[in-house]
């Protein structure tokens, strides 16, 4: 069973615990570890230390959904010590995402295998940057989240300048446009490049035409 596997089940598992809160508002909803535990019964001719990693790889999940503040240990509505543990309870903030019909970016590993999956030639830097702002947006640290987004959407604009630059047909405008942008700040290239790039739109097919208007 993949890692992907076991975080969507315990996914699923939380959700029909929020379903469950709503439907029994006068309830406190919370659950034990052992009840994830039961979500993975060892099947027949699994060896035991294949077992041992499947529940290693459970506790980790339940870690991270810890620290991203989607439940938290004790009993609801208990005094707040360790003695209840291992109960746990999802948050205000964890019963919102879980609801989410796609858990991007409440779910960061499978946002960034779905980003992949749909971009299979995003550069490293890009995803190194999409990465650290998903994991900042998850701990609510907005500011940090718009930071590293901002980055990403930088290096994502100097590959667009340079990879339209590369293609410029004519040698001399290719000279003159590279003067224009070569050592300058990303503001200053990307003013050249929207001037340089009326010259080549309409050349685009038509909805490429239509979405320019997004750049500006």
């Amino acid at each position: 069973m993949t890692r992907e596997e076991i975080r969507n089940k315990i996914f699923e598992h939380l959700k029909q615990q929020v379903a469950w809160t709503q439907t029994n508002p006068n309830q406190a909803q919370q659950f034990q570890l052992s009840q994830i535990y039961t979500l993975f019964p060892m099947v027949q001719g699994e060896a035991q230390w294949q077992h041992h990693k499947i529940d290693a790889i459970t506790r980790e999940i339940i870690q991270e959904l810890e620290n991203g503040g989607f439940i938290y240990e004790g009993q609801a509505g208990g005094l707040g010590d360790m003695s209840s543990y291992p109960w746990y309870t999802i948050t205000e903030y964890g019963k919102e995402a879980i609801l989410q019909e796609d858990w991007s970016p409440y779910d960061p590993e499978g946002y960034l295998n779905a980003l992949k999956a749909k971009i299979p030639v995003i550069d490293d830097v890009t995803l190194t940057y999409i990465g650290e702002t998903v994991a900042a947006y998850n701990r609510r640290h907005l500011l940090s989240a718009t930071l590293t987004i901002g980055v990403a959407s930088e290096n994502l604009m100097l590959l667009l300048i340079e990879a339209y630059t590369n293609w410029i047909p004519n040698a001399t405008r290719k000279a003159s446009f590279q003067n224009k942008v070569n050592g300058r700040f990303i503001s200053t290239q990307y003013g050249e490049f929207k001037k340089e790039f009326v010259n080549d739109l309409k050349s685009l097919p038509v909805e490429f035409q239509v979405n320019w208007g997004n750049l500006y």
